[in-house]
Parts: structure tokens; sequence; C-alpha cells
């Protein structure tokens, strides 16, 4: 008896809240009555209890998503193409996870450039096997999304936080695109069907950054950053920086990242290192924006050594002398983003170049760069070099860049590096020289590209920017930066002026003796 009563009274529960029961509801819009009835057919012979919801304008489909949850829209939408985009964008603020597949007589239309931004997730056509293959691959891609939506809920605002407002995509475990917000498919130029379940590495166009992106996707779970050239149509060259972050690992739930791309192919000048400098001053507001971001941190740094400096007074020699250098190195570094800012007025003439004595120059570089020198043992031998007019905070970045790489490159030999001037009627050639492990013939220009890098992050660490921005400067100056290199022997940097740029910075000056470090 009370059996009965417990059952009766389950089943006048389920009676009453049957309505508030989550529901696998797919709306088919087609005009055709028989091809509805047949796709609806379909999905039931998959999934029994699916609710086949039909339409055959935009008004039916309004009516169906009022009254209650909307899985999925499947369409032939024929003109109201745009109208349904609308309503299935409207209907993903309420159900991020509803599905929007386009089931077509012609494969064309609408064009896949048609579909770029309007949220199409899959597409299938009209024929005997697209009936026989679409539930399949609908309710496939359903139960992806429900599991990706459980999966991000623990990270919910870092993931925002990584992938909002650039183009960005999540990865699954296995290295292929689960999904995709608008800006990617913008980027990509390619509609979010033909672009789900593709390996993200594939969208790059070079081989050795698709096996670099395989081996971070599988490799340790931490945050990588790379630039890449984007797989893109004829006649279109972008080159993108790619972030990734691993999502859910604080849940226990690895295997999936968050990836956001951000083209930088202007800022690299179309990806050709023989190109004019960047248009549109884009080069120019990001060293802005990356010397502002630097000038907090640097700030508090340098109060901090300034109060070690007053508050050690009374400390041991060493304690002390560390303190002096730390806030000297501050100051310098205040200096180096000087020098950066200036660079984005350089072609603007904000500031005229001044008679500067590059000895000088040299010398405060080798300073600042003392640690390294005396780490890596290395021996900088230095010749006179001229009076020149020019900007000297950035002739200062120039001769720092060029010194740092040749001590960061170098072989299993003790590191020699040679600065030195060659001088005639015709031009002018400064050159610093090093025994380091060269550089191949085929990468020689490459190396002057913003973010190029011929080598792994963890062999030598670093953005691949110095270079780049030692070129701007020189050419800035009108003169021209180069290498001359030898695998396995060492590289000679040149820095060359000839013609007007070498009228425009040459000035007559006394010589003095060379000089050894």
């Amino acid at each position: 008896m009370f059996a009965y009563s417990a059952g009766r009274r389950q089943a006048s529960l389920y009676k009453k809240y049957k309505s508030l029961i989550p529901k696998t509801r797919i709306i088919v819009f087609d005009a055709e009555r028989n091809d509805r009835a047949l796709l609806g057919l379909a999905l039931k012979s998959l999934r029994p209890d699916v609710e086949v919801l039909e339409a055959t304008n935009a008004l039916e489909v309004v009516h169906h998503v009022s009254a209650g949850p909307i899985t999925a829209l499947v369409a032939e939408p024929g003109a109201s193409f745009l109208e349904l985009s609308a309503i299935v964008d409207d209907l993903r603020r309420r159900d991020p996870q509803c599905q929007f597949w386009l089931f077509t007589a012609e494969d064309e239309l609408p064009s896949p450039r048609d579909c770029i931004g309007r949220g199409v997730d899959g597409r299938a056509e009209k024929t005997s096997a697209g009936y026989l293959s679409l539930p399949g691959r609908l309710f496939e891609r359903v139960r992806a999304g429900a599991e990706l939506l459980e999966r991000l809920q623990a990270e919910a605002g870092a993931v925002m936080s990584s992938v909002f407002p650039l183009a960005a995509c999540i990865v699954g475990r296995h290295g292929n695109l689960v999904a995709v917000n608008r800006e990617f498919e913008e980027l990509l130029q390619r509609p979010r069907y033909d672009l789900l379940d593709q390996p993200l590495d594939l969208l790059v166009n070079d081989s050795d950054r698709q096996e670099d992106i395989r081996r971070r996707l599988h490799g340790e779970r931490g945050k990588w950053e790379l630039a890449a050239p984007l797989r893109t149509g004829p006649g279109r060259q972008q080159t993108v920086a790619v972030t990734a972050r691993p999502v859910g690992d604080a849940a226990g739930l690895v295997g999936l990242w968050a990836v956001s791309l951000l083209d930088v192919t202007k800022l690299l000048g179309g990806g050709d290192a023989g190109q004019a400098t960047p248009r549109d001053g884009e080069l120019d507001r990001l060293l802005f924006a990356v010397s502002h971001d630097l000038q907090a941190p640097l700030n508090s740094l340098h109060s901090n050594a300034r109060w070690l400096v007053e508050h050690l007074q009374a400390a041991d020699e060493e304690t002390s002398s560390a303190a002096q250098e730390v806030a000297a190195l501050t100051a310098r570094m205040q200096q180096m983003l000087d020098g950066i800012l200036e660079l984005s007025t350089l072609r603007s003439g904000a500031r005229e170049p001044e008679l500067v004595e590059l000895d000088e120059v040299l010398a405060d570089a080798i300073a600042n760069l003392k640690s390294d020198i005396d780490e890596a043992g290395a021996t900088i031998e230095r010749q006179a070099l001229p009076h020149l007019v020019v900007n000297r905070q950035q002739m200062l970045q120039v001769f720092q860049n060029l010194l740092a790489n040749a001590l960061k490159f170098h072989s299993a030999r003790v590191p020699r590096i040679r600065v030195s001037a060659q001088e005639n009627a015709d031009s002018l050639r400064l050159l610093v020289e090093d025994n380091g492990i060269g550089i191949d013939p085929k990468d020689v220009t490459r190396i002057f590209g913003m973010f190029q890098r011929l080598h792994g992050e963890r062999e030598y660490p670093g953005l691949g920017i110095g270079l780049a921005l030692c070129q701007q400067i020189v050419r800035g100056h009108g003169g021209e930066l180069f290498v001359e290199s030898t695998p396995g022997r060492g590289s000679c940097f040149i820095i060359e002026f000839r013609g007007p740029g070498l009228r425009s910075v040459t000035a007559r000056s006394p010589r003095n003796g060379a000089q050894q470090r």
C-alpha cells in the first residue's frame, strides 16, 4: 500500500513539474512539408525522445522559441537566412548551447562568405546521404557543446578575460577547434561550420610553427605565446600573435585551451623585411603602449631602489653597492623606455638629432649589460667610433640590442665581440662582430621582422622584437641595418649610411686611438 501511494505521488509530481524538465527541442525550418517530415523522422530515429517543431516562417520560429528552450534550429533558410540568424543570435543570449545548422538543396546558398559572423555551427546538403548523416553529426555537436559548457563553468571569468574581445576559440584535448567567436570567423574569413573540428595547427601556414603548436598543446600546461603566418586565401598574407592558456585545470579538468589571435600583419610591414616601415603609425602606437605599461612597475622599482640606498648606508659594503647598482640600473631602464617612446616621434621630427659621441653611447650600453658580460666571461674589443648627428637614446638602444644578441647567441667558445667603424668617401659603416652560433643565410632577412624568432623560447628566451626596433631606428636616421654571417663561426651586424643618409649624420671630429676592454 505504501509503495502504491509513493508511486502515485511520484507520478503526480512528474505530471506537475513535467513542463520544467529540459527537453531536446529542435526546430526544423523548411518551406517543403515532406522535407520537414522526412528530417523529423531522421532525427527521431536516432533520438526518439526529441521534440521536433516544424516552421515555415520566422514568426513560427519565434513562437517555438517563446514556448521553451531550443536545442537546435535546422533550416533550409531561403530568403529568411538573415532573420533566422538574428533570432539565433538573440536566443544564444539565453542559451549559448543552441545550435544553428543549414540543411540546403544547394550547398553553396547561402555562400560560405555570407555565413561568416552569422553563427552557423554546421551544414549538410539535402541529399539521401545528408538525411542519414545530419542527425548523428548534430547530436554529437550538441553533446560536445554541453560538455564544453560544463567544463568551462569553473573558470568562466578567466576564459572571458582571455578571449574577449579578440578573435578567439576553444581548443579541445585533441587540438581541434570546439568553439569560435565571430571575430575568429572574420579574421580567418571562414564560416564557423568550416572551422569547427579543424586542428588549430593547420590554420598556420608554416610547418615549423605547426609542429610547435602541436607540441605546446600536448605538452606542459601553461600559458604560451607565439607568432605565425596564417593560412589564408590567394593574394593575402597575414601574421598573427597567438596567445593560449589552459582551461579547467583548477577544477581538475584538463585538455581544453582558450586561444586568442591578434593580427599583427601591419606591424610587420606585410611580413617582408625589405618593405618600407609599417604604415599608419601602428608600430609607433605599439611602442608607446609597451613603454607606457612598463612605466608604473619601473617607477615602483626605482622608488624602492632609492629607499634602499638611503636606508642601507650602515650596511656592509657589498649590500650597499648592490643597492646603488639597482638604483643606477632602474635609472638607465627609464632612459631606455624614453628612447622607445621617442622612436614613435622619429619620423615626425618631434625631436631633432644632436651631435653625439658614439664612444660614450657604446660605453653606456656596455655598462647596462655589465652583469650579462661578466656572467658570459665575454671580451669586448672597441675601436674608435665617430661623432654623428643622431638621437642619442635611440642609438643606445641599437648598440645595447646588438651587444645583447651577441651575448645571448654565443657558442661553446668564450664570447668575443668587436665594435668598429669603417669610413670612406661614399659610406660609413658601424660593425658589431661576434664569434657566436651564426645565422643560416636563408634567415638573414627574416630576423629583422617583428616577433620573428629562429630558436625555441626555452633554448633562447625573448620576444623577437629587438632587431626589428634596431632596424626601424637605423632607417629613421637614413641608414640600413643588415647582417653577414656564417653558421658556427659568428655574425657581423652592419649599420651603413650612404648618400643622403651619410650626409645627414656625418660630423667632422677628432678621432681617438683604438682601445680594448
